[in-house]
């Protein structure tokens, strides 16, 4: 059977409260072939930031009484669906025929089997006017896994050239492709959710390219409280709510009394070190053998000193060459979105057990007709 070539539309809310990412994926797909995804193209992205009013609200989210979540819920999805409307009017080139939306995540709770993203896909769709699959986590919570990461079905189909990856985004998460082709995969910590909070305590919106954390110096004790945390311990696959790092991680290092610089550098230093000890058993082997290339992707990607603590960042050999290539950086998890949408819709795998811990790789998604 030859590949067929599918648009569609993907649409990401992340954890860190910036807004949405849009992007239109092209896909050859053949579901007979050992590939089955073939070429892929991005054709047109934009991110469409939340107004004051809606980052408010859904921070707020997670302490609302059922009606009002409700009428949230219903609300972002009509809001979305009018943003990613106008953006298809206003493409050139093939407009999607399928539509992808992770929603905001408001509870994540593995272990006591449910997950809940804002966003109401029926909604959505009316307003879009194209048939939308939303709801990507809760089938293989249902087969007892992590329902995350998700990005190991974009890292197994669409970039084969990479057997590390890493997402800087609102929390830090990681996957390596084994030898026998399955994943390794897990959350590691909280990242742009508490840049973003130290930041602002300076008055800027972010850390610009890691400036105020290349000012500070590490902090002992702050390092070490927050290795301690419970979660810092756990083996994988593992996998982070924001409630964790909004009331777990946060208080640890806002109520430390260092500067807001020193905390920065601290968790800075603290995130590579950790992202390290996470890679390092899947190094290359031997003396002689070539640092590893990571794709790099979210927004963390953008702080300079962070990526250059990366890169600097080794024991007794340069394990891994961190590489954050311009055009993937802040779309791979929409890329990733509108993915799991045309393999929901053709009633292929779109969660891999290897990564969350599910009994099976499973197929998830409600799709809204449209």
């Amino acid at each position: 059977m030859p590949y067929s070539r599918h648009t569609v539309l993907g649409i990401m809310s992340g954890s860190s409260l910036d807004g949405i990412d849009l992007a239109v994926c092209t896909f050859a797909l053949d579901p007979a072939a050992a590939d089955t995804i073939g070429e892929w193209t991005v054709d047109a992205a934009n991110t469409v930031p939340y107004p004051d009013e809606w980052r408010e609200r859904l921070a707020a989210s997670t302490l609302l009484a059922a009606e009002p979540l409700y009428r949230l819920d219903a609300e972002l999805g009509r809001w979305v669906g009018n943003e990613a409307a106008s953006f298809v009017g206003r493409l050139v080139g093939p407009a999607p025929v399928l539509a992808g939306y992770h929603g905001h995540t408001v509870f994540h709770e593995p272990a006591a089997g449910y997950t809940l993203q804002l966003g109401e896909g029926a909604a959505l769709s009316r307003a879009l006017g194209l048939p939308v699959v939303t709801d990507l986590r809760s089938a293989d919570i249902a087969a007892g896994g992590q329902g995350a990461p998700l990005a190991p079905v974009a890292d197994h189909h669409l970039f084969r050239q990479y057997d590390g990856f890493l997402n800087l985004g609102g929390i830090v998460n990681f996957s390596i492709r084994r030898p026998d082709r399955t994943f390794l995969a897990g959350d590691l910590s909280g990242c742009c959710q508490i840049m973003d909070r130290l930041a602002r305590l300076r008055g800027q919106a972010y850390d610009r390219d890691g400036r105020l954390a290349r000012s500070g110096n590490p902090v002992t004790d702050l390092r070490r409280s927050i290795a301690a945390l419970p979660f810092h311990q756990q083996p994988y696959p593992k996998s982070l709510s924001n409630q964790w790092v909004v009331n777990e991680l946060w208080p640890v290092i806002r109520d430390h009394p260092a500067t807001v610089e020193d905390k920065l550098r601290t968790f800075v230093d603290f995130i590579v070190e950790t992202i390290y000890d996470a890679l390092y058993p899947h190094r290359p082997a031997g003396a002689a053998a070539s640092p590893l290339p990571v794709l790099v992707t979210g927004g963390g990607a953008h702080n300079r000193f962070l990526l250059e603590s990366l890169q600097a960042f080794h024991r007794e050999d340069q394990a891994f060459d961190f590489q954050a290539p311009d055009g993937i950086v802040d779309f791979k998890e929409a890329a990733l979105v509108a993915l799991c949408a045309l393999l929901r819709y053709h009633g292929l795998p779109n969660s891999l057990a290897s990564a969350t811990g599910a009994v099976s790789d499973t197929v998830n998604g409600a799709l809204y007709a449209g």
